[in-house]
């Protein structure tokens, strides 16, 4: 029996295409001014106002109302002027949020409705 590498070689060279795309995706981040009614988006900007438990998020660029409210229904405790990364998907004008990553690392989890 005769072995043809050809094959192998064919579906190595489509993962080395496919790999990077997926990794990339997962790492960007969507712009404020940019955003689409889509499953899950990261985006990262400044807390420019706290209402109960949405806040708005400016990145310089653009400002939207993102919703959060942690998984125990406390109030999210965040203070104006500080740097966030939201996880969450946008819906109707509004950011939902999944999670909220501070600039020290720590993150919140929210409850998701």
């Amino acid at each position: 029996m005769k072995f043809n590498p050809l094959p192998s070689i064919v579906l190595i060279g489509l993962a080395a295409l496919i790999i990077p795309f997926q990794v990339g995706a997962q790492k960007a981040q969507t712009q404020i001014e940019n955003l689409p009614n889509a499953r899950v988006l990261t985006i990262s900007g400044q807390v420019t106002k706290l209402l109960d438990d949405k806040f708005i998020l400016n990145n310089g660029k653009g400002q939207v109302i993102v919703e959060a409210e942690p998984e125990r229904g406390q109030p999210v405790s965040l203070s104006v002027g500080e740097q966030v990364t939201v996880v969450g998907n946008y819906d109707d004008q509004e950011f939902n949020a999944l999670s909220i990553t501070r600039g020290n690392g720590e993150t919140i989890q929210i409850h998701d409705d």
